[in-house]
């Protein structure tokens, strides 16, 4: 279960599974500081804020300093493995980033796709992915693990792996076109109360996790539902175009 810290008056969600892992730094932002409207994104916009909220959170969390290594995310199943810093000042394409520098921070924006942090028990790599709908039909999260395994020789036993607060199934209604993608009966949620399908997206990437070979203990899934929680979170289903983002970070201690 994901715990809750104030620093500096900037809520912050942490995993005692990942914090426990000596060398591991990582946070899932919250939209919670001194007027409950802290947003990190969207990396594009021109609010002056952004910025600075991006600074405080990454103090926060215990990486003041650290370049964040950005991707213009674009719902794919496209993986980068960040071996310099160059990507700091210019983001790439993709939506799932591993990394085994250190005192580097890989960064994961959302607003009710799934953030995934992942992170090797002796510390030598970390990976952030971003997984929408688009993202799980297209295996991002697999994708992202394979690299980790062919690139740096971990075991999937050797891996913890986080998905944090997301638009759960009890909001996340979605087309027979989405349950046609995604291709995963078990992560279909189907009611008479409800006029569409919803689609569980942590259990639908859970189970590609589970597929690789990862035990289910250290598979953790947050119950926060981004939609629901207007208190915590941003959501662009709830809040259309003028929605906010959050950030989840992870990185690995110089």
């Amino acid at each position: 279960m994901l715990q809750a810290n104030r620093v500096s008056q900037i809520t912050v969600l942490s995993e005692p599974a990942l914090s426990a892992i000596p060398g591991i730094v990582h946070g899932f932002s919250t939209r919670r500081a001194e007027h409950n409207a802290f947003t990190l994104g969207p990396s594009n916009s021109e609010n002056p804020a952004i910025p600075i909220n991006r600074a405080r959170f990454l103090d926060a969390v215990g990486m003041t300093g650290w370049p964040i290594l950005k991707l213009k995310q674009t719902h794919s199943n496209t993986v980068h493995d960040f071996k310099d810093t160059w990507a700091a000042s210019q983001p790439v394409e993709g939506d799932a980033a591993i990394t085994a520098l250190r005192g580097a921070a890989l960064g994961i924006q959302t607003a009710d796709c799934v953030p995934i942090l992942i992170a090797d028990k002796n510390a030598r790599v970390v990976a952030a992915v971003h997984a929408g709908w688009r993202g799980t039909a297209n295996r991002i999260v697999e994708n992202s693990v394979r690299q980790m395994i062919q690139a740096y020789g971990v075991t999937p036993e050797s891996l913890t792996a986080v998905i944090g607060p997301h638009n759960a199934v009890c909001c996340y209604e979605v087309g027979e076109e989405v349950v046609a993608a995604v291709n995963d009966p078990e992560a279909i949620q189907r009611t008479p109360q409800w006029p569409k399908p919803h689609l569980n997206q942590a259990l639908a990437n859970k189970r590609q996790l589970l597929g690789l070979g990862i035990p289910e203990a250290q598979i953790l899934v947050s119950t926060l539902c981004t939609q629901c929680r207007a208190d915590l979170f941003y959501s662009y289903r709830r809040d259309g175009e003028r929605s906010g983002r959050m950030l989840s970070v992870i990185g690995i201690l110089p």
